[in-house]
C-alpha cells in the first residue's frame, strides 16, 4: 500500500483542509472513505479545535490510504513493531514537543485515546517516548491547533499503514 509520509506533507494544504469551513468541500464521493460514527462507540466526538470526522475522511481520502485497513476504533490500536513505524513515531513525538512541550504533548497523546484514533497500546508506546524527546530538543510552549491535529491525524494513518503493510 502506498501511503504518504506527514513529514513529507504539503503544511499550506493541511492547514487549508483544517480551515475549510465547508468540511464536504472537494471530497471524492467515490473515495469510499466514511469513517465508524463516534456515537455509541464509547469515544468522544471532537473538540471545536479538533478535526471533524469529515476533515478525517479527507485526509485519508487525498492521501491514498486504503479505507478498509481504517477499521473500527481505536484506528492504531498497538503500535506497529517496524524501523519505519519507530521513525514515524519519533518525528511525530519531537513535531509535538517543539510545537506544545512535554505537557502539550502528553495531553495530546491523551486526546488522541479519547478520540479514538489510539489504542491503550499504542497511547503508551507514544508517550514513553515523550521524556527522550523532552531531553534532546528545546520543548515548545504554544498549543495545538486544528491543522496540529489534523497532522497527528495524519501520523496515526501513517502508522495504519506501516502495519498492514
Amino acid at each position: 500500500m502506498d501511503v504518504f509520509d506527514p513529514g513529507d506533507y504539503d503544511a499550506r494544504e493541511l492547514r487549508s483542509l483544517a480551515d475549510t469551513e465547508d468540511p464536504n468541500t472537494d471530497i471524492d464521493p467515490e473515495s469510499g472513505v466514511t469513517l465508524p460514527p463516534v456515537e455509541g462507540s464509547g469515544y468522544r466526538a471532537p473538540a471545536p479545535d479538533e478535526p471533524s470526522r469529515e476533515q478525517c475522511e479527507r485526509l485519508v481520502a487525498i492521501g491514498g490510504v486504503d479505507p478498509s485497513a481504517l477499521g473500527e476504533r481505536p484506528y492504531l490500536g498497538t503500535f506497529p513493531d517496524a524501523p519505519e513505524a519507530r521513525r514515524v513515531g519519533r518525528d511525530w513525538i519531537a513535531y509535538l514537543v517543539r510545537t506544545a512541550g512535554e505537557t502539550g504533548t502528553r495531553n495530546a497523546i491523551s486526546r488522541y485515546r479519547a478520540l479514538g484514533w489510539l489504542g491503550e497500546d499504542a497511547a503508551t508506546t507514544l508517550d514513553a517516548r515523550i521524556d527522550d524527546a523532552v531531553a534532546a530538543l528545546v520543548p515548545g510552549g504554544g498549543s495545538l491547533d486544528r491543522a496540529d491535529h489534523l497532522l497527528s491525524f495524519a501520523h496515526v494513518i501513517r502508522l495504519l499503514g506501516v502495519a498492514t503493510a
